[in-house]
């Protein structure tokens, strides 16, 4: 890559290094949230998952939007909203459950939002043969914002009272979306990367616009193969089980005996390791393909799963689980989260990505919250089940991927939509 292509992806993907850190924060912070809320399993889930379904209406509203403004006006309103709200969070007032909901369905909207303008913006600035790694880049910044969220949770745990951690944590996510947000506006680069435009009013006013979009219509008889493939896509990245393991990585330990502060220090320990193999997913994305690595990794997390839910009865020492962990981390980084996003950013044909990017990422951030909100009370009921259920859905998408999924390593954008036409 050269300079300024690099310039181009670093601040392109700057978005998923908030959605990373979103996610590490949450994780960090839900024993204390927990225990300072005094909620039950399954009030506990809702109020976990509260970010994740405002994700869904976050990438909703995004697929509309992003055919209508430039991408980078609207990842810019994303990091505004969050920051207000992840700001709100930490608001020196009493923390009633109701406004931690509010807040962290807002923060979710944001999140929504960078799921879809991120990729997109990536895959057009990307030269074909480069495609995967630059899309990839969003996925590089997730797992770097994970590292940050985890190391910010393990000095927050030891420092902040334990009433106070949780807010601290959650609270703290507000800086990276503000440098994000300062990053864009004072960017003076390229003509590509230019506001044109105060980012705020543009989203009013595509909101807002009475005329018809000129984009395709999605949901049409000629797409259905490129809505099934795109649903494919996005439900088994969710039902490889990576974000209940994220989310809820510190309390699985607890549950295999690993110490609370411990748990912490381990999850920093396999958030560093996980960037490290998403490089190398990167590195290999646009050489053996996509598909090879969704073999590899499913396969791989098929086995890490299974032997996590032999683990858990068993209470093991804490190096096993961690052993489990680094490398179920390893094999989704190689594959579904290197994978995902490229995917669903090659698919579409001009008129039908944001659309299309739009319901990939909604299907994926419904399937997430799903999972998030239900994990705690299927945990209560039984610790392994569902980890053998996950284990099930990667061997059935090694199925589909052998019989169904398309190559699209080395093709232009949207050329298998064009395929299929003709």
């Amino acid at each position: 890559m050269n300079n300024r292509l690099l310039l181009l992806v670093f601040v392109g993907s700057l978005g998923g290094f908030v959605l990373g850190f979103d996610l590490g924060a949450l994780s960090a912070a839900t024993q204390s949230l927990k225990s300072q809320l005094g909620l039950s399993p399954w009030a506990f889930g809702l109020t976990i998952s509260a970010s994740i379904w405002g994700t869904v209406a976050g990438a909703i509203l995004a697929g509309r939007l992003a055919t209508r403004i430039w991408q980078l006006n609207l990842i810019s309103g994303c990091a505004l909203l969050y920051a207000l709200a992840a700001a709100g969070i930490a608001a020196p007032v009493p923390a009633k459950w109701p406004l931690v909901l509010a807040m962290r369905f807002l923060c979710g909207i944001a999140i929504g939002g960078f799921t879809v303008g991120c990729p997109l913006y990536l895959s057009e600035v990307a030269p074909i043969h480069l495609r995967g790694r630059v899309v990839g880049a969003f996925q590089l910044q997730v797992s770097a914002g994970v590292i940050a969220a985890f190391a910010v949770g393990a000095v927050c745990v030891h420092l902040a009272h334990a009433e106070a951690a949780w807010r601290w944590i959650l609270g703290l996510a507000a800086l990276p979306a503000a440098a994000l947000l300062f990053i864009l506006r004072s960017f003076n680069g390229p003509a590509r990367l230019e506001f044109g435009g105060d980012p705020i009013r543009s989203v009013v006013r595509a909101l807002s616009e009475t005329t018809p979009c000129p984009a395709q219509k999605l949901f049409v008889r000629r797409n259905f193969r490129l809505i099934l493939l795109a649903t494919s896509i996005a439900l088994f990245n969710q039902l490889s089980g990576v974000n209940v393991l994220l989310v809820y990585m510190v309390q699985i330990l607890a549950s295999g005996g690993v110490e609370f502060s411990l748990g912490h220090q381990y999850a920093v320990l396999i958030s560093i390791l996980s960037l490290a193999t998403t490089m190398l997913g990167m590195a290999f994305v646009d050489r053996l393909g996509r598909k090879p690595l969704l073999y590899l990794g499913s396969l791989g997390m098929a086995a890490c799963l299974l032997g996590l839910g032999f683990a858990i009865p068993g209470h093991y020492p804490p190096l096993v689980y961690v052993s489990i962990f680094v490398a179920y981390n390893a094999c989704f980084a190689f594959s579904q989260g290197t994978v995902v996003w490229v995917y669903l950013s090659e698919l579409f044909p001009s008129g039908l990505r944001g659309a299309g990017q739009g319901y990939g990422a909604t299907v994926l951030w419904i399937a997430n919250a799903a999972l998030i909100s239900i994990f705690p009370g299927m945990q209560h009921l039984s610790s392994v089940t569902v980890f053998y259920f996950f284990v099930f859905m990667m061997v059935l998408q090694v199925v589909i991927i052998w019989f169904w999924y398309p190559e699209t390593r080395g093709t232009a954008l949207g050329s298998f939509a064009a395929a299929e036409e003709e």
